[in-house]
């Protein structure tokens, strides 16, 4: 049974009318038929809108009744007072490696003169800020090619 229907008078720009005739003709169907899909298909979506964000509401309500968000708080500041903790350890160790490794380098590197050394641990402290800032995603395939890292330390 069809749904009684009345008639309105809408105007478009003759741009619009070109586009919708066309597009009508392409579909083997009437530009009123086109025109009364897309309105019905956007009310259909404007009301979706309202129950997606009703339904938002709800669940956004029940896990607030579920997680409190002082507790989620605390555990994320633990976890990050621990990482904080962990990097701190990790910047020391590295900070005396880098110094046990200047004073070995000195110890083997008699022969040279002082501009030579200071030249050396410069380029060594640049190639490794340069490697400090490569992406997550290049690391693997920088520290895998061999021949490129020896031409690295060979400069230096």
């Amino acid at each position: 049974m069809k749904k009684p229907t009345q008639k309105r008078s809408i105007n478009f720009s003759t741009d619009t009318l070109d586009t919708l005739d066309k597009l009508a003709a392409k579909k083997q169907t009437t530009t009123s038929e086109l025109v009364r899909g897309y309105v019905e298909k956007g009310l259909s979506l404007e009301g979706n809108r309202e129950d997606i964000d009703f339904i938002a509401s709800i669940i956004r309500q029940e896990l607030m009744a579920v997680y409190h968000v002082e507790d989620i708080k605390g555990i994320c500041d633990h976890n990050t007072d621990r990482l904080a903790k962990m990097l701190m350890k990790i910047g020391k160790i590295n900070g005396a490696i880098f110094f046990l490794l200047i004073k070995v380098l000195i110890n083997l590197a008699n022969e040279g003169s002082e501009d030579d050394f200071d030249q050396m641990l410069s380029a060594a402290v640049k190639l490794g800020v340069d490697y400090m800032q490569k992406k997550d995603f290049q690391i693997n395939s920088f520290l895998q090619d061999t021949g490129h890292l020896r031409d690295l330390a060979e400069k230096l």
